[in-house]
């Protein structure tokens, strides 16, 4: 027993040794870099996959509203005699919170500014607008104007460089026209907190389709004034067509995200688009434009999604005209059978522009601003006011945004609001909104 015992002590002995030197061998193998098998651990990565970086993103506003035009009345109403000023300040009062809100705000300035030296102040036919104008506008929070319009010409070439001049004085950004045919751009990229926005601006001349002589409503241009301002003849599109590409293309290589295009077109007081709108705006999607914003026809036109013929992945806001933001036509100054009640309406659209950290920029959202202009005279002023005030929140509010001062304020408004949201339906009677909403596919956050 004595032996036995011995024995397997000896036994004992030498097997720990064995495992001894084992174990010192595993450590050295695993020193010196050899693999080990392991087999819970055939499937995994030899070396560890650092996780993808989590995409980020910035979101700005654009707002975009509609034409800006000064009738006389309009301008005798802002005259003080006694400090020989003009004050437009009344009519924006109750938007400059809507329009200073947003990260950046466009609006169409029909008309010009060329000084008294030369011209009266004057609205249509020839508008002329004092400079307080602008400073209202600015004032207002808007950062861009809109010049190519069938009234920049208005007071021809003296007029053109003038209002250019004072856009620039006042600090705004323009598109649709520049100071000398060889020199700058009619179009412009913007950068909103690390969003760059291509954005042009043409104009139909209202020519319709004449050539000889190169006119815009009707007015004669000066040679050098064909190549200043941006404007399109409906027998030259394909001309159009090929500057629109190349002045695309351009802001695109720029580093444009998004590319966005005011168009001055159609026809005055026609609530649905015309065959040409339809045409050239198919031809802008197809060149890759993101978003279509139209005026001219002093009423707010109808919307729509378009779908590129060349590009099905790629889809196209369309808003073809957003109508009259201010001016005085109106159900009492215009005779019957203009739809007259309908230019007292606007349409301004807020669009969510999203940008991702990977690059990737969509726009996320549209919202649709109904406006309404409280034409009514001011017994305690003794004049006659045009206020722009935005629906619903007017007439839901009456005594807040002034519409008491007048014995029909609440109801037009309310009537107007009504007007344009049955715009902004199509054929199915789905809002633009709604219809905007079911397209867009953003890529999937980490």
């Amino acid at each position: 027993m004595k032996k036995m015992r011995t024995l397997r002590a000896v036994f004992s002995a030498a097997l720990a040794l064995i495992l001894v030197i084992s174990t010192l061998a595993g450590c050295s193998s695993r020193e010196s870099g050899d693999v080990q098998f392991n087999p819970a651990q055939t499937d995994a990565p030899t070396s560890q996959t650092p996780p993808p970086e989590r995409l980020t993103y910035t979101d700005i506003t654009l707002l975009s509203a509609g034409d800006v035009m000064y009738h006389q009345p309009q301008i005798d109403e802002a005259y003080n005699g006694a400090t020989g000023e003009y004050d437009f300040s009344d009519t924006y009062r109750y938007v400059t919170s809507l329009v200073s809100s947003a990260d950046y705000a466009v609006v169409n300035y029909e008309g010009t500014s060329a000084g008294d030296d030369v011209f009266a102040y004057s609205g249509y036919p020839s508008f002329n607008v004092p400079d307080t104008g602008l400073t209202v506008l600015k004032d207002a929070g808007f950062d861009m104007l809109l010049f190519a319009n069938n009234h920049c010409y208005d007071t021809g070439a003296i007029g053109v460089t003038r209002t250019q001049e004072k856009f620039a004085q006042y600090g705004f950004d323009y598109i649709g026209a520049r100071l000398s045919p060889s020199e700058g751009k009619t179009y412009k990229l913007v950068d909103v907190k690390g969003v760059r926005i291509g954005m042009l601006n043409s104009t139909d001349d209202i020519a319709y389709g004449s050539t000889s002589p190169r006119t815009i409503n009707g007015r004669v241009l000066e040679a050098d004034d064909v190549e200043r301002i941006d404007i399109f003849n409906l027998s030259l599109l394909d001309e159009f067509y090929a500057r629109a590409e190349a002045n695309i293309n351009d802001l695109k290589q720029s580093g444009a995200d998004i590319i966005v295009y005011y168009i001055h077109w159609g026809e005055e007081y026609h609530f649905i688009h015309n065959d040409a709108q339809a045409q050239i705006a198919q031809k802008l999607c197809d060149l890759g434009v993101d978003v279509i914003i139209g005026g001219h026809p002093h009423v707010v036109e109808d919307a729509e999604m378009l779908t590129s013929t060349v590009d099905p992945a790629h889809r196209t806001l369309c808003f073809y005209s957003l109508g009259n933001y201010v001016s005085n036509q109106n159900r009492l100054t215009m005779d019957a059978g203009w739809e007259s009640e309908y230019t007292e309406n606007g349409l301004t659209v807020r669009l969510t522009i999203r940008k991702y950290s990977n690059g990737e920029t969509y726009v996320t959202k549209v919202e649709t601003i109904p406006t309404w202009v409280h034409r009514y005279y001011d017994y305690d002023a003794g004049a006659m006011r045009h206020v722009i005030v935005p629906l619903p929140e007017a007439y839901l509010s009456p005594d807040e945004y002034g519409l008491t001062k007048s014995d029909f304020g609440a109801a037009h408004a309310e009537a107007a609001y009504t007007m344009t949201m049955e715009q902004m339906k199509g054929a199915d009677g789905r809002s633009i909104v709604d219809v905007f909403a079911e397209t867009v596919d953003l890529p999937a956050e980490n």
